[in-house]
């Protein structure tokens, strides 16, 4: 058996020692880069999954608005009918419910011989819409009511951009106005900028009133009484009012009749007289043909006597 020098195994062992001391630190450098490359993957994975579940959070909340909604312009309208006692009494407390919410009445009119009906266009703040619809139920009882909601967002805005262009326009040739060096220049800036008011005042006309319907909603409120007949008089005594202003109306509306035909009366008048005259001459021509006698005819020589006279008994000449 073959004994080794130790001075020949020292020189493979440090070979061998040297690189393991130099592989050591580069294993312990990459184990660090290992553990947080996998911490940083997990970091990343409970970011997308917190990421993925934001939305599904916001479209499960009941208060989340868009934007399109919250920015919204919207015209809102509608109208009631309510069964009252007393139509005159109740449009009063309708005006007054109105003057609440911060409205006005736009028009009102009461029909019918005993008042049985009244009409009344009110105009609310669009955010007491629903609120005038509630008080105004309370009023009498609910027979019909409805509601709209029309959106006018795309054209209010379109409004708006042009009126904003058209105000920048304005303030351009106001400014080229200013710096004109000579009269042609002068009076082309002066038209333009007449053109450009005027468009700029119409669509101001348009906006302003495009944002007061949408400001303020209109409602229409019809009341009326309930009646035995559709239309009719509530009571005996207002039937029997109704009568008396009934036959009033049927003889001041023969007597408005009268002076309409009285002239066609007259014409025909004229025209019969004139008739009965043309009659008349010609039944008295006829009488004085059948009155005037015929003329008997001339005598003769051989004229023959009468029968009850006897021969040989006249006289001769």
């Amino acid at each position: 058996m073959t004994r080794r020098h130790p001075a020949s195994i020292a020189r493979v062992l440090s070979p061998l020692l040297a690189a393991g001391l130099l592989l050591a630190p580069l294993t312990a450098c990459a184990s660090p880069n290992i553990s947080s490359a996998g911490s940083t993957v997990e970091l990343d994975k409970s970011v997308s999954g917190g990421d993925a579940a934001a939305p599904e959070v916001a479209a499960d909340g009941s208060s989340m608005v868009s934007p399109v909604e919250a920015g919204a312009s919207v015209i809102r309208s509608g109208d009631i009918e309510l069964v009252v006692d007393d139509t005159a009494a109740a449009a009063e407390q309708v005006a007054a419910l109105v003057d609440g919410l911060g409205g006005h009445v736009e028009s009102s009119s009461i029909s019918g011989t005993s008042q049985t009906s009244a009409y009344l266009l009110i105009r609310v703040p669009s955010e007491r819409f629903d609120d005038a619809f509630e008080q105004l139920g309370e009023l009498g009882e609910v027979s019909s009511q409805y509601r709209s909601a029309t959106d006018v967002t795309m054209q209010h805005v379109d409004l708006q951009a042009r009126v904003e262009a058209l105000e920048a326009s304005v303030d351009r040739l106001t400014e080229l106005m200013r710096g004109a060096a000579t009269t042609s220049e002068l009076l082309e800036a002066e038209t333009a900028l007449s053109q450009r008011q005027a468009e700029l005042d119409g669509l101001r006309a348009q906006l302003d009133f495009l944002e007061n319907q949408i400001d303020e909603s209109s409602i229409s409120v019809t009341l009326r009484t309930e009646t035995v007949l559709p239309g009719g008089p509530a009571n005996f005594w207002d039937g029997l009012r109704v009568g008396v202003d009934s036959l009033g109306n049927a003889l001041t509306g023969s007597i408005v009749i009268l002076g309409v035909l009285l002239p066609w009366l007259g014409v025909l008048a004229v025209i019969a007289v004139i008739v009965l005259l043309i009659v008349w001459l010609s039944t008295r021509r006829r009488g004085r043909k059948h009155a005037d006698p015929t003329p008997p005819a001339a005598a003769g020589p051989h004229e023959t006597a009468p029968a009850d006279q006897a021969p040989g008994t006249g006289t001769w000449q």
